[in-house]
């Protein structure tokens, strides 16, 4: 009955922001919170909320979406397999995989999954992601990505030529299903970055450098902070330090830009596959047109609120997982920032803040964000399920 109910209330949402934007019917509504999420329909009756990652290949479906959903053999056979375990700090990982087809419908695109991989996909992203959408069905097409009224447009081709007037071309390529954008990352007179970059619309971050991208530079009189996250990626955990960055220059050139590099000495944010990953931080940014035919990215700069030079005032970052617990999973902790030194730890359960339940608090209003500052208390459960209270002040970012 949960799932049945958490489907209607997601259907709603999509419905109503539908209504409010006058927009065809062969366009594909989204919602943004750091990622693009799409409602789509699987094997004719199942829908699902999947992100679009453009970072990413096939359709892919959370293990925790299929046991709360009661969905474990709604897809038929599995089978195990290895894949290669992407931002997480592992090289291969193990995962379940549907052998048999899958039907997709997206907007009024119908597509064939042929194999489907089971992933952890909420401890990374939270509660409101079923499965994970890439590129091999959604970009067969030029398409069009549109921030400004969240919705996804599928061209055709060639491209009509009025539809980029205002836009900007980027030097891109196209290899695989990855698209890689050539840009140039400052952080100060000594330490630049100029170098192809992943276009990751999966990741909710501005620029992640990887590993081998900032193993020749030098970096220490800079102010930085250094985190843990639990779930990284899909390869589990990761390492990581925020810092600020003088400009990044992609279609135009943005300034004080918060960044972070990898410590990771696995997984692809450890090698030289490219300089860093773009992530929704930046392009939500932007309207943009992808075609892939003619290896052509375009951006126009929209009227959205630029975040990019904020970072953590709490110190840490969590995950909703009120679909399988009362709270909210710290998921990133700040080395000697405010949440550490107070007691929190990784994995730790927010049950309340300020004598609020956060089970009560809303997709809407978690995205709207909740504004905290001054002194705030959180009641939390730990691993092995004390209940205790922290207090906060919130006011000075992390970097």
């Amino acid at each position: 009955m949960k799932r049945i109910l958490y489907l209607l209330c997601l259907s709603v949402t999509f419905l109503s922001l539908k209504c409010h934007a006058a927009i065809p019917e062969d366009d594909i509504r989204f919602i943004f919170d750091g990622h693009l999420y799409l409602q789509v329909t699987l094997n004719d009756s199942i829908p699902v909320s999947v992100i679009y990652d453009t970072g990413a290949d096939l359709l892919y479906l959370d293990e925790d979406y299929l046991k709360v959903s009661g969905q474990q053999d709604a897809f038929g056979k599995k089978t195990k397999s290895h894949m290669r375990g992407g931002a997480g700090n592992k090289d291969m990982i193990q995962v379940d995989i549907f052998i048999d087809p899958i039907k997709i419908h997206c907007g009024k695109l119908d597509y064939t999954n042929k194999i489907t991989p089971v992933l952890r996909l909420r401890d990374i992203v939270g509660r409101y992601t079923d499965g994970l959408l890439g590129n091999t069905h959604l970009l067969q097409s030029p398409l069009m990505i549109n921030f400004s009224e969240e919705f996804i447009r599928p061209l055709e081709h060639p491209v009509p030529a009025h539809l980029t007037e205002g836009y900007r071309k980027l030097d891109a390529k196209f290899e695989g299903n990855r698209i890689y954008i050539k840009s140039k990352l400052t952080i100060d007179a000594e330490n630049v970055v100029d170098g192809w970059f992943v276009m990751d619309i999966g990741s909710g971050g501005s620029v992640s450098l990887t590993r081998e991208a900032v193993s020749n530079l030098h970096l220490e009189k800079i102010p930085q902070a250094r985190y843990a996250a639990l779930a990284g990626g899909i390869g589990g955990g990761a390492e990581e330090v925020s810092l600020r960055a003088s400009s990044f220059t992609m279609g135009d050139t943005l300034d004080n830009i918060v960044i972070e590099y990898s410590l990771n000495e696995k997984g692809a944010m450890s090698g030289k596959f490219c300089s860093g990953l773009i992530g929704t931080t930046i392009w939500s940014l932007y309207d943009i047109i992808l075609d892939p035919e003619n290896a052509s990215v375009w951006v126009k700069r929209n009227n959205r609120e630029a975040t990019y030079s904020k970072s953590s005032t709490t110190h840490m970052a969590v995950i909703d997982r009120t679909d399988i617990c009362d709270g909210w999973v710290v998921n990133i902790l700040y080395e000697g920032g405010i949440a550490q030194k107070a007691g929190f730890e990784l994995g730790d359960v927010i049950l309340s803040i300020n004598g609020r339940p956060v089970k009560d608090i809303s997709w809407e209003e978690q995205r709207k964000g909740l504004g905290l500052e001054g002194n705030t208390i959180y009641k939390v459960k730990k691993k092995n399920g004390e209940i205790v209270t922290y207090t906060l002040y919130i006011k000075n970012q992390i970097v």
